[in-house]
């Protein structure tokens, strides 16, 4: 049986030598793409621990406290989710079923949500004890006093001993209320209502109440005001207002509510209304994780004019500009959004402020990491390259003492693919030269065996000559039997490369000589056997 062809096992150790040298342009490839992914992530890492200031994980997940269902607070939550996911994996999860400002503000100190929506004046002693921070305005929030038009009621001071709706307990309308109506010591019955007050209100059953929220942001009370004719609201006076924003300036302004915002015909308010408001702002405690804080407030800030349903300025031009507007007691990460943008891009910022020790120490571990990668590729790729060499002369050495010639052109094949590769550039110069060195020994090794082989096989037929010539006086037509036996021997052995065509023409030569010999000692042993044969006399008789 025939040996298995050294090209189908060599190809089991070096495929991207002796198959394909394309595997290894790929391998190449993945191997620069994984060192350019890990470089990335180096730099992250790098820049993570160089700057605390900047170093922050992705969230996956925040959470916020805002209204009742169908409230204004719940449709800007909802808006703030879809923002959310501007920044990929960050979800927003709102706590909901919350009465407004107050109970907000309690789940946040609690630690039950992340964020909380609310009216500022509602948060101004505790962001005054440093227990929350803002984060951004959402809305401005304004007071509506609202009675009937028979009602009799055309100023503030009318209000006097009437039965006034001032909001559930826990409300942002509430505390509002509370304090407006505790800074003009106004007496008032005080109703703790904050649902059906139209309708309260047309059944006689309270005299006035008490709104704050965004112009037509609750659907509900903006339905409800339009479908009613019998209803108008109460002017602030000058006097009330500026009390207010002095004494409390982080949480009230002086402000108009246009005419016609509720109802075009008639009128709802009849003409432009003085009046006071409140800034509807996220917030925070100064606890939360940085990157929640600052990744929240650039995902409403990049969509900015989407909230413009709750605040229609935002739509404007100087819509990125009003978020922040006289904000007080900003939370620093939210600051830093402000000054500075989308905070996922803090690193490249610092590297390009006027830090040049702390840059270049991060470009000096950056570039160091990723020239570790590649001398950590090369040398994996270098001892690969060894590996499969010794491989491959190791199967060789299999052919080398009973097919040099076949070993010596296979050895020389695989020389020329690896001169290929380097020329390609997917061997190293230094890895090469070993491979050469190893190759080359082999090589030399296969001439050797290739010339030992032709030595014996020449020895052996000139010993068969010689033995040829011992008994070719005695039999030489068995002779010419067994020359032309070798003869074929000697054509195999040329097919199968154990002896080169100069040694085969030689070796032929010699047969036919010895053939030449043989023939002529043929005949000459005829002639003599003739001679001896005795002659036979052959006589007739006579008759």
């Amino acid at each position: 049986m025939r040996p298995i062809s050294f090209s189908v096992r060599f190809s089991k150790f070096v495929p991207s030598l002796y198959q394909n040298s394309r595997y290894i342009v790929t391998q190449k490839r993945v191997a620069v793409a994984v060192i350019k992914k890990l470089s990335f992530r180096c730099i992250l890492s790098l820049v993570a621990l160089n700057l605390s200031s900047c170093a922050w994980q992705l969230p996956r997940t925040v959470t916020i406290s805002s209204g009742s269902d169908g409230s204004g607070y719940q449709r800007i939550s909802q808006q703030i989710s879809l923002s959310a996911q501007s920044m990929g994996d960050l979800t927003v999860e709102d706590a909901e079923n919350s009465q407004g400002s107050l109970q907000n503000l309690e789940r946040l100190l609690n630690k039950e949500v992340d964020f909380a929506i609310v009216q500022l004046d509602v948060v101004s002693e505790a962001m005054k004890e440093g227990k929350v921070k803002t984060v951004v305005i959402l809305t401005q929030e304004y007071l509506h006093l609202v009675t009937r038009k028979d009602s009799g009621i055309k100023t503030f001071a009318d209000l006097k001993g009437k039965r006034v709706a001032v909001g559930a307990p826990g409300s942002g309308i509430y505390f509002t209320a509370n304090r407006i109506f505790g800074a003009t010591d106004l007496d008032i019955v005080e109703i703790n209502s904050n649902n059906n007050n139209i309708a309260k209100l047309g059944k006689g059953e309270i005299d006035a109440f008490v709104y704050v929220g965004p112009l037509g942001t609750n659907e509900r009370v903006r339905k409800t005001l339009k479908q009613t004719n019998n209803l108008q609201f109460i002017p602030v006076e000058s006097h009330l207002t500026n009390y207010l924003t002095i004494q409390y300036p982080e949480s009230y302004r002086s402000a108009i509510i246009p005419q016609g915002t509720y109802k075009p015909f008639p009128e709802l308010p009849q003409q432009d209304l003085p009046t006071i408001s409140t800034p509807g702002a996220l917030i925070t405690r100064p606890d939360v994780n940085s990157s929640k804080v600052s990744l929240l407030t650039w995902a409403i800030i990049s969509n900015i004019r989407q909230f413009s349903a709750f605040y229609p300025e935002f739509a404007s031009e100087k819509g990125k500009v009003l978020v922040n507007k006289g904000l007080t007691h900003v939370h620093p990460a939210a600051q830093s959004v402000f000054t500075q943008g989308d905070p996922r891009n803090a690193w490249l910022r610092y590297i390009q402020e006027n830090k040049p020790l702390q840059a270049a120490s991060i470009m000096l571990l950056v570039t160091s990491t990723i020239g570790f990668s590649l001398r950590w590729w090369r040398q994996r790729r270098y001892k690969t390259l060894l590996i499969n060499n010794r491989q491959a002369i190791s199967e060789l050495r299999g052919l080398l003492e009973t097919e040099p010639q076949k070993a010596s052109e296979e050895i020389e094949r695989l020389r020329q693919q690896y001169r290929l590769m380097l020329i390609d550039g997917t061997v190293p110069t230094e890895a090469y030269e070993q491979i050469e060195r190893m190759t080359q020994i082999f090589a030399d090794e296969c001439r050797t065996g290739l010339e030992k082989q032709q030595q014996n096989s020449i020895k052996l037929v000139l010993e068969s000559f010689r033995k040829w010539q011992e008994s070719c006086v005695k039999n030489p037509q068995d002779i010419l039997e067994n020359l032309y036996q070798d003869q074929q021997k000697y054509l195999e052995m040329l097919l199968a490369k154990q002896i080169t065509m100069p040694t085969y023409l030689q070796l032929t030569q010699l047969t036919l000589s010895w053939g030449t010999l043989c023939i002529s000692a043929s005949q000459n042993l005829s002639l003599r056997q003739l001679e001896q044969v005795p002659p036979q006399i052959t006589t007739t008789s006579s008759k």
